[in-house]
């Protein structure tokens, strides 16, 4: 029998001492011990890649591939190398004890990996089941606008920016996605920044933009409910870095917007030639060309200081900018401060995320008057400037078409204002789950987060014209003022709940929500006249004589407030990433509609089918990505004013009685308790693909909109109403169209790149229907009133069965011997004399809303250089050209044009009477932007690199249009083709510029 060993357990225990002793130097020497590693990074085609990130995973430690793609690096042996450029995808390597590691990197269809953001949410590309549009900040414009919206013009499918006096530095764009979609009631779309809905875009520096996301149907809208119809443009700005150091950018832009003469009027000596002979006292001995007194070149600088840092638990991002703008009119001038600075934090056990936000601005703002330049087309150019009698006064301009002195408007009196913008916000988030919890091949995620915002804006206004004004003597005032104030607040507070999990392939994920949101206007307005001192301005209103007088009452105050409540959720599927669909319904309720209809519900379907991921796709190598998709959301409008639904009362003026003054009060206008959000019924069928391994890529829509319960003034009998109109839902339009966006990737080698990014769309709309159950009877109405000289009438006729911006004039048909207009009849057989011409006689003319629109982006780079070349335009559309029609034409009283003398030479007689013959095609296609610049990589101890860039703007048109820029026309809103002065039309324009910037970035 063998004999067993006795182990004692102490011996044990010390010769595990004992080997732990020896062993332990060698395993921390391990640990400690760092090795060298080198290795060269090519792309698919072995060629070197140059700026490739290579990082040891975890740390700070990295590098960059220089010219020959060689990097090196000091690593411990164990870790983990991760290689990342753009374009390509980012690998990790293991280092295990390597010296030399060799890349080769893959390409990446990006497009297919970007993160879209979505309502309360964010999606991959490539899970997309509906409408939206990504544009991130590399792909933006550079402009040089108060105004963000101007960074994606003409670059996104379906939607229309169109800014008719970009260089006015307080001029704003018009967005509209998906063509006209109401009549009364709001046509731009919901801002979200951040994720708080009803953001302000003057209060954000273009800077601070990561990306833009637009959701234009209405599956991605419809969970936004009553403010969706529109479309939603969501803004993420840029958040701090995460890679533990310390980062410093400098932003500088300096711009001249040099205006163009587009208008050729008469010089003073062909005012001679041409005018005076048939009105001799017309010649007042000057000689002054009225739109080069009041036009300068306007310039522009900004300048922007960024500070961000931080780690993959906390970072902060703090931006401080200053811009200081004058507009091509010589009054017109912004200067403004702004910040943003935005924190996060992570605790440390993932449990709670903490973000805040805020940003305020305050702008000191000298308004232009477009009005000014109307009135120097009109004015006399033998007029000289000042009185030739009275050298200290500007010249009375009594008796002339021009009713006043554009340049004596500008210079003395003013009219401006100082706006203060802020914004903020907070969330909290509570990770349930914060280090997902697994379960075989489960993944499970549930969070909570709750959101406060507040945003306030408040305008204080002043308008000042001194004694000394040729209007102050004309109305016989000593001075003139006003202060005008009003104050805009929205507080917000948003719940929300999201859960997901993985399993075996399938995903779905949920979300539910609150969101309360509470909106409120006020304001208060004083005027006054007849000071003892012009050295007051607008700063003692009370010292004004004028409104001493018993029963003057010169000041006002007003307040309105709503609100919105809604209860909202969403649910995701997807298996393998192969089958895709989306459900989302919002409960909603807005203190704004009627008692019969304070709540509705928006609901939303999507589905997408990603038809490459299936076996029998395989194969097919040169399909990256196909994907096929459909949905339907119903969608609201609210953006109308508060209190419509109600019985309101209005003050109707003063009487005297018994030695005093009441005022009288009555009812303010039809009450409406049916009131109710206009509804948007979209659906949408798209296509999303990726070919050629990336080169081609890009995505088709197809959309139908169906606007239902339009809001607007109906007429109504009296009685039984109190007033002849009600503001009430009827109506139908539907819009119809295509979109198409294409990138391609032409040429991609080692030191150049040519991208060109195509993008076009078509819009067809019809209004369906004008009258419901209740109210019958009316199939038309006319719009867009032209204002005098001459009462011309009204040009657009919005009819049942027809497309918006329809013109409703009279048909040319030629000058009789007389000088005078001949049109045609209504039947088209016999032509008549303007005189014999009736109302009926007029027909539809043509149409001011484009048919399609179009740009295209061409991108090259060669090695440090850059070149962005922008050409966009529009097509299928006429203008109305309403500078020929008041200044074309020898009959007007004012001065004209000297197509007046030339081409219009035969119109002796006419007035300027609506007819097709000033309707001209507004077709065009612009080089709107070349953008040249070079990056020098730098990178010492003080910088590390800097970027310069020049940059042209509006450098040529192609048109047939003989008026100005025809981009310069608004062909948004429900009179496209024609310049409106609030409803009326008008010849009333700012001109447009050509603008050239200049630029560095400075990245410490």
């Amino acid at each position: 029998m063998k004999k067993k060993t006795k182990i004692y357990p102490w011996k044990m225990y010390f010769h595990v001492l004992l080997g732990m002793f020896f062993l332990l130097p060698a395993l921390l020497n391990a640990q400690n011990t760092t090795i060298k590693v080198s290795g060269i990074v090519t792309d698919t085609n072995n060629e070197p890649l140059i700026g490739v990130s290579v990082a040891e995973k975890g740390t700070t430690n990295g590098a960059i591939t220089d010219v020959d793609g060689k990097y090196s690096l000091t690593v411990r042996p164990t870790s983990t190398l991760r290689f990342s450029f753009i374009s390509y995808k980012t690998q990790e390597v293991k280092v295990d004890g390597r010296k030399t590691i060799n890349i080769r990197m893959e390409d990446d269809v990006q497009a297919l990996n970007e993160v879209v953001v979505i309502g309360y949410g964010t999606l991959d590309k490539k899970e997309l089941t509906s409408a939206v549009s990504h544009i991130s900040s590399k792909d933006f414009l550079h402009i040089s606008s108060l105004d963000p919206s101007m960074m994606i013009q003409g670059k996104v499918a379906g939607v229309s920016v169109t800014n008719t006096a970009a260089a006015d530095p307080n001029n704003q764009a018009s967005i509209q996605i998906r063509g006209i979609s109401s009549r009364a009631a709001g046509l731009g779309p919901l801002i979200v920044i951040d994720g708080i809905p009803g953001g302000n875009l003057t209060n954000i520096n273009p800077n601070d933009i990561a990306s833009m996301d637009i959701l234009k149907d209405g599956a991605a809208s419809a969970i936004y409910g009553t403010r969706g119809s529109n479309g939603v443009i969501v803004i993420t700005t840029k958040k701090g870095s995460r890679d533990g150091k310390f980062h410093a950018t400098y932003n500088g832009m300096l711009t001249a917007s040099i205006p163009l003469h587009e208008l050729d009027q008469l010089t003073a000596e062909e005012f001679r030639e041409y005018r005076v002979p048939n009105n001799p006292t017309s010649d007042l001995g000057g000689a002054t060309n009225w739109i080069d007194e009041i036009t300068r070149t306007g310039f522009t600088h900004q300048h922007t200081v960024t500070l961000s840092g931080g780690t993959s638990q906390s970072n902060y991002r703090v931006s401080v900018d200053y811009r200081n703008a004058t507009g091509i009119d010589i009054r017109s001038s912004r200067e403004e401060y702004g910040a943003r600075a935005s924190i996060n934090h992570t605790t440390k056990n993932g449990l709670l995320d903490f973000s805040i936000n805020i940003a305020p601005r305050i702008a000191y703002r000298e308004n232009s008057s477009w009005d000014a330049f109307k009135i120097a087309m009109d004015a006399n150019p033998t007029t000289p400037l000042f009185d030739p009698e009275n050298p200290n006064l500007y010249s009375d301009f009594t008796g002339q078409e021009a009713l006043w002195n554009p340049v004596e408007e500008l210079k003395l009196e003013q009219n401006g204002g100082e706006t203060k913008l802020l914004d903020w916000d907070a969330t909290v988030k509570l990770n349930l789950l914060p280090l997902l919890a697994k379960e075989g091949h489960s993944i499970h995620s549930l969070s909570t987060q709750l959101t406060f915002a507040d945003q306030q804006s408040d305008n204080f206004d002043y308008w000042f014209r001194p004694s000394t004004s040729r209007l102050a003597m004309k109305n016989d005032y000593k001075g003139e003022a006003s202060r005008t104030y009003s104050k805009y607040r929205q507080h917000s507070l948003e719940w929300l709940g999201n859960y997901a999990m993985e399993l075996k392939g399938h995903r779905a994920r949920a979300m539910v929500g609150y969101s309360y949101q509470y909106f409120q206007n006020s304001g208060l307005n004083a005027a006054n006249k007849d000071f003892s001192s012009d050295g007051l301005l607008y700063n003692n209103l009370g010292s004004g004589e004028w409104a001493k007088e018993e029963g003057r009452n010169e000041m006002g105050t007003n307040k309105s407030d709503s609100k919105l409540i809604a209860f909202f959720g969403r649910l995701s599927y997807d298996y393998k990433n192969r089958y895709l669909m989306t459900a989302s319904l919002r409960y909603e309720g807005s203190s704004r509609f009627g008692d019969d209809n304070k709540w509705g519900y928006f609901p939303a379907v999507s589905a997408g089918w990603r038809i490459s991921e299936e076996a029998f796709m395989k194969d097919i190598t040169w399909i990256d990505d196909l994907k096929i998709r459909g949905d339907y959301g119903v969608t609201g409008n609210q953006d109308f004013g508060n209190y419509l639904s109600l019985s309101t009362m209005s003050s109707f003026g003063s009487y005297y009685y018994n030695g005093q003054y009441f005022t009288v009060w009555g009812a303010g206008k039809n009450p409406n308790p049916g009131l109710k959000w206009e509804k948007g019924k979209n659906w949408n069928i798209g296509v999303d693909f990726s070919l050629f391994k990336g080169i081609l890529s890009g995505s088709v829509n197809y959309y139908n909109r169906k606007q239902q319960d339009l809001l607007g003034d109906y007429n109504v009998p009296v009685p039984p109403y109190l007033f002849s109109t009600t503001f009430v839902n009827v109506g139908t339009m539907r819009n119809t169209g295509i979109e198409v966006d294409l990138n391609i990737q032409a040429v991609k080698m080692k030191d150049f790149t040519y991208t060109v990014n195509l993008v076009g769309a078509t819009n067809e709309n019809k209004f369906l229907k004008f009258s419901n159950n209740e109210f019958t009877g009316q199939n038309y109405y006319d719009l867009a009133n032209m204002e005098s000289p001459n009462q011309p009438g009204k040009l657009q006729r919005i009819e049942e069965g027809q497309r918006l911006g329809n013109y409703y004039t009279w048909k040319y048909a030629g000058i009789d011997a007389d000088g005078d207009w001949v049109v045609w009849n209504k039947d088209n057989t016999e032509m008549i004399k303007i005189s014999d011409a009736k109302e009926e006689d007029k027909r539809v003319t043509g149409n001011g809303l484009p048919k399609f629109t179009a740009s295209m982006t061409n991108t090259l780079t060669y090695k440090n250089w850059g070149l962005t070349i922008f050409l966009r335009g529009a097509f299928g559309f006429d203008l109305f050209n309403v500078h020929d029609f008041y200044w074309g034409i020898p009959s007007m009283q004012s001065n004209v044009l000297k197509k007046a003398y030339t081409k219009n030479a035969a119109i002796k007689k006419g007035k300027n009477v609506l007819t097709d013959y000033f309707i001209e095609r507004g077709d065009y296609v612009k080089l709107d932007m070349v953008t040249l610049s070079y990056t020098f990589p730098i990178n010492n101890k003080w910088l590390d690199s800097a970027r310069l860039y020049v940059t042209g703007k509006n450098l040529a048109t192609i048109t047939g249009f003989n008026g100005v820029d025809p981009s310069t026309y608004q062909t948004n809103g429900l009179t496209p083709g024609v310049n409106l002065n609030g409803t009326e039309g008008t010849r009333r324009y700012y001109p447009s510029t050509t603008q050239v910037m200049f630029g560095v970035q400075l990245d410490f």
